[in-house]
């Protein structure tokens, strides 16, 4: 939480003094912007247990998270920006206990949202802003399950979630063209929808509401735009 006050503040203090020193970079009115984010995670992990009767065995975990996010914004004002975004999510993971029990899964799903940004120096080189978005967001999961050697089970998952958030931001312009922007934290409501079935014939619906406040390096998100 210190951290994150301190970026807050460091962001402020850097929007006061670029504010007062060049006012050639900004935005305006009519301007279309190209902007995105990109995510990449992976992890590779062993670790050994021991049963009841001792014997030492290993559990171990691969996978990869991949999410791209392509914006397209225009200024309905030099303070106002209104924009579209489309994303496409991919993961996978694969789980292995000593031979016996096998986990893997592959998920694949997009997003879709509309966004709404407001400047507060939209005409300076460094601009806070606060961001809304609303949106919508598909991702479809295929799992195998092996327990015991030739015991085989197969399920799918799919996973529904309608976002609206609110969240802060600083923008640096580079040139006069390019600009990075971040991100950090944000404050929320989802309806989430999760569905599933196997091949034992089980099958379920949930459904659920969800508020969320997070404010934490941990939500730090950086980008790029482009104004043309």
């Amino acid at each position: 939480m210190k951290t994150t006050l301190l970026l807050f503040i460091t962001a402020i203090t850097l929007s006061s003094i670029y504010a007062q020193e060049d006012s050639s970079f900004g935005f305006e009115k009519g301007d279309f912007t190209i902007s995105g984010t990109m995510n990449y995670s992976y992890q590779n992990s062993e670790s050994f247990r021991n049963n009841i009767e001792g014997e030492s065995y290993k559990f171990e975990t691969k996978g990869h998270n991949f999410s791209i996010i392509p914006e397209i914004g225009y200024f309905i004002s030099s303070h106002l920006m209104a924009g579209l975004k489309f994303g496409y999510i991919s993961s996978k993971t694969e789980n292995y206990d000593n031979d016996l029990y096998d986990f893997s899964s592959k998920g694949k799903g997009y997003s879709t949202g509309i966004f709404g940004r407001y400047y507060f120096s939209p005409q300076k080189r460094v601009s806070l802003f606060i961001e809304l978005n609303a949106g919508y967001q598909m991702i479809k999961t295929d799992s195998d399950r092996i327990f015991q050697v030739n015991n085989l089970t197969t399920s799918t998952d799919k996973n529904e979630s309608y976002n609206m958030t609110a969240a802060p931001g600083i923008n640096l312009f580079v040139n006069k063209n390019l600009s990075l922007t971040s991100r950090i934290g944000s404050i929320g409501y989802s309806h989430i929808k999760d569905s599933f079935n196997d091949s034992d014939g089980d099958i379920g619906t949930n459904k659920r509401d969800r508020f969320n406040a997070n404010i934490s390096l941990s939500s730090l998100y950086f980008g790029v735009l482009y104004r043309i």
